[in-house]
């Protein structure tokens, strides 16, 4: 009569070997200011890891309330003044209170733009502010990026260079006394039309920062539209949970 007893409560055990590890929930952002190919390369890259289920939000959605469904919020390549505006000050206040209570931040590119500081449209999730600002159009391609030594724990990369796509991304400046963990840096770079060269060079393409109870990630270039390195956002979303 016993297992009768279990059937009846509803009660499945499920051998400790068949169960599966926890899924991390991730919000990515599509909607105002996003364009390009990266919110869906990322998609595709994150569906192929068990350990992560991406679900798309639009503005409306955080302004709702619908983040804390979420650990992670992924702030795509677009413009970030764009995402800033579709947000609206109720959303971006939704965002910083996301990250203050324990989410992870992950912005490439556009979203790295948002998280900055600086701007009066920013989310000020970084520690660190942009410069050369007249010269964001610096083109696309592929840069060379050096990575640090705690690029091995974050990014699980084993190879200390890689090339990766570049499309406009934020020119970053850590502020003074700013506690910003360097994850790769530009070794080289795209000068803009009248810009002056050397600017870009070894200054930070891949930062963390702690912000409240939670991470911020933000990435310069586009290592999830990179063969080889798609796997780098992934890894830093799994270092940054793992390390509340």
């Amino acid at each position: 009569m016993r297992p009768l007893a279990f059937f009846a409560l509803g009660l499945v055990v499920v051998p400790a070997a068949a169960q599966s590890p926890a899924v991390v929930p991730v919000a990515l952002y599509v909607d105002g200011g996003v364009s390009g190919k990266g919110p869906d390369m990322f998609e595709a890259t994150a569906k192929a890891s068990p350990d992560l289920k991406v679900t798309r939000v639009t503005a409306a959605d955080i302004r709702a309330g619908k983040l804390k469904n979420y650990r992670v919020l992924v702030m795509p390549g677009g413009s970030g003044s764009g995402q800033a505006k579709a947000l609206e000050p109720a959303g971006r206040d939704a965002v910083k209170q996301f990250v203050k209570d324990g989410g992870c931040y992950v912005g490439i590119c556009a979203g790295c733009y948002l998280a900055s500081t600086g701007y009066d449209w920013s989310l000020d999730l970084l520690p660190a502010k942009v410069i050369d600002r007249a010269h964001w159009l610096r083109g696309t391609g592929k840069v060379k990026v050096e990575f640090t030594a705690d690029a091995k724990d974050w990014l699980k990369v084993s190879e200390p260079f890689a090339a990766c796509r570049y499309a406009n991304g934020p020119i970053l400046e850590p502020l003074p006394g700013a506690k910003l963990i360097p994850l790769a840096h530009f070794r080289e770079e795209l000068v803009p039309k009248n810009g002056i060269p050397g600017v870009m060079i070894n200054t930070p393409a891949v930062v963390a920062a702690r912000h409240g109870k939670g991470w911020v990630l933000g990435v310069s270039p586009h290592p999830e539209q990179t063969d080889g390195l798609k796997q780098l956002v992934p890894s830093a979303v799994r270092w940054a949970l793992a390390h509340p």
